[in-house]
């Protein structure tokens, strides 16, 4: 695992095949970035499991249809999971982070998974803006793809209110959102759609978003690793633009995903 200790797969703890190699890089990920920064868990497991569903949609594995059978085959059974969070702010586990976005996992892996090229669309803005963000006419082109990628979302038949695809919507439009504050010249992308639907019981109200650029420029670098995309190593929008202190906040965290990724070594 992370932590350089055998898993439960092979006497050598070495992933015994492609699933749990990904149930290994998604506790990767949950561990990596609570010790970075005592991030938002909610974001976090969020943006972790529309990796996961694009992972699983690009490989298809026999009997995993939906997220919630990964999760019930590799996660929930996984002991790792259940490890408390050391210096957390609270005593969760790495479990219960997931447990949070529990009712995205009925969602078929083929319907998450489209919100991944727009998700790619995101981290090529992040990366290009630069650590100053004064790179907007450069990321025009990314901006436009974006909107067009969000508008074909919103018009989709699984848009519905309280659905767990809104959801995931509603996160990106204000992370896009977010990115327009810095750069004026952006497209402006449509509000969402309103379409009620009988077949969505009451789920989760949307969260507070209000940190997520934060939490998506920290969360994106990684991802990026995960799927050989070298692109936004460590620019960290959290540590901003000015003080010697955030500079060297934000050269430790490109050092620390540096590491991750000579450790992984890999392409999926």
């Amino acid at each position: 695992d992370i932590n350089g200790e055998k898993r439960q797969n092979d006497e050598d703890g070495h992933c015994a095949n492609y699933v749990e190699f990904l149930s290994s890089a998604v506790l990767l990920l949950l561990k990596y970035f609570k010790v970075v920064d005592d991030l938002n868990n909610d974001k976090l497991a969020e943006y972790t499991i529309l990796w996961l569903g694009y992972k699983l949609n690009q490989y298809p594995h026999e009997n995993i249809t939906t997220l919630n059978d990964f999760y019930t085959k590799h996660i929930k059974t996984n002991t790792y999971y259940n490890e408390k969070i050391t210096n957390a702010s609270d005593s969760n586990t790495y479990m219960g982070i997931i447990d949070k976005k529990q009712y995205l996992m009925n969602v078929d892996v083929n319907t998450i998974s489209n919100f991944y090229e727009a998700f790619g669309i995101l981290c090529k803005i992040y990366y290009e803006l630069g650590d100053e963000g004064t790179k907007c006419e450069k990321c025009y082109k990314h901006a436009e793809d974006f909107v067009k990628k969000f508008e074909i979302l919103n018009d989709d038949s699984n848009n519905t209110d309280g659905s767990p695809y809104r959801q995931i919507l509603s996160t990106l439009s204000t992370d896009y959102n977010n990115l327009k504050n810095i750069c004026s010249v952006f497209q402006s992308i449509p509000d969402i759609k309103t379409t009620i639907s009988s077949a969505h019981g009451s789920l989760q109200s949307y969260e507070d978003t209000s940190s997520s650029l934060s939490m998506a420029s920290k969360l994106i670098p990684v991802l990026s690793i995960f799927i050989a995309v070298p692109i936004f190593l460590g620019i960290a929008y959290k540590y901003s633009l000015f003080g010697l202190d955030k500079r060297l906040q934000r050269q430790y965290l490109r050092e620390k995903l540096k590491k991750i990724k000579n450790i992984m070594n890999i392409n999926i």
